[in-house]
């Protein structure tokens, strides 16, 4: 190790916890001073895990949002297709649901598994004619209409059943989609308002449309959705003009000939549709409401 600086902190009345030395020892300068900033302005007994984590925590930080294309050609929209389906098929071949998964121009009859992007929807009778393309072809596939209903032009999906006469009898339809996964909450009582206008509040953090006020630090930051704010150790995406869920499932937004991929999985969405619930450890809430990351108790304002 180059530095010393778990003896400088002894040296200046500090103690610090076996388990944390060595990360402190790999501190760059300029964070080390800021430990030593907090430590001489909070003074505790110790310096520890906790603390430490509460210290090179951003109190908010905005790492991705929405970027309008002023200028859009043919060439750009097939890379952007390119680029949803390339991460949309990693995240599906992950699934162990499916079985037996070949691109469509290994696709012969009997069961199997197909990852592809939406070229084409039409209706019949109690099915669904859905073809599905990917780098090597396109195929038809027979969708049941219920399966089928939240299916969009360009969305990546994957299918599973039968192939027979060139079509695949689909029996299991699958979106990208969330894992289930333990619920993350703040180490601390934060409290996000997300509202419609001015309204009185306690929250630390109010996010409206375009901008997002600092209680904690008086500071404003404007904004610009889709967009994913980092809030104490929890991820927040702001959406909206569309289906919550569907944003979860299908893990992309296609807004303004750009597509705002959801590359990562939100504790909170915050979202313009009046749903409020839990949905695989996302909480999702609506306008006008209020929500404590510590417990994930949503109020309304």
């Amino acid at each position: 190790m180059n530095h010393s600086h778990v003896k400088n902190l002894i040296n200046l009345g500090f103690l610090v916890d076996e388990e944390i030395a060595e990360k402190v020892e790999n501190l760059d300068e300029e964070t080390f001073y800021k430990v030593i900033e907090f430590l001489e302005k909070e003074k505790p007994f110790m310096l520890t895990k906790e603390i430490l984590g509460k210290i090179l925590t951003k109190d908010i930080e905005i790492f991705r949002q929405f970027k309008p294309v002023k200028s859009f050609t043919i060439q750009d929209y097939v890379k952007v297709l390119n680029e949803r389906y390339n991460f949309l098929q990693n995240i599906l071949l992950g699934k162990v649901e499916l079985e037996n998964i070949v691109s469509i121009n290994k696709a012969g009859n009997g069961n199997m598994s197909i990852i592809g992007l939406v070229k084409d929807i039409k209706e019949q009778n109690s099915k669904v004619l859905v073809v599905l393309e990917d780098p090597t072809g396109d195929i038809d596939t027979l969708i049941d209409k219920k399966m089928a209903g939240k299916l969009s032009i360009d969305d990546v999906i994957a299918v599973s059943g039968k192939i027979s006469n060139k079509i695949l009898f689909v029996n299991k339809m699958l979106f990208p989609g969330i894992p289930l996964r333990p619920v993350n909450y703040s180490e601390e009582s934060i409290k996000i308002a997300f509202l419609s206008g001015k309204k009185p509040n306690n929250a630390d953090y109010v996010f409206y449309k375009d901008k997002i006020k600092d209680r904690i630090k008086k500071k404003t930051y404007e904004i610009a959705e889709p967009c994913f704010v980092n809030v104490k150790n929890v991820v927040v995406l702001v959406v909206f003009g569309f289906d919550p869920l569907s944003v979860i499932n299908k893990r992309y937004v296609r807004k303004e000939n750009t597509d705002f991929i959801i590359d990562k999985i939100p504790d909170i969405l915050l979202t313009d549709k009046k749903i409020n619930m839990s949905y695989k450890g996302v909480s999702i809430v609506p306008m006008d409401n209020i929500i404590d990351l510590k417990t994930r108790e949503v109020q309304v304002i």
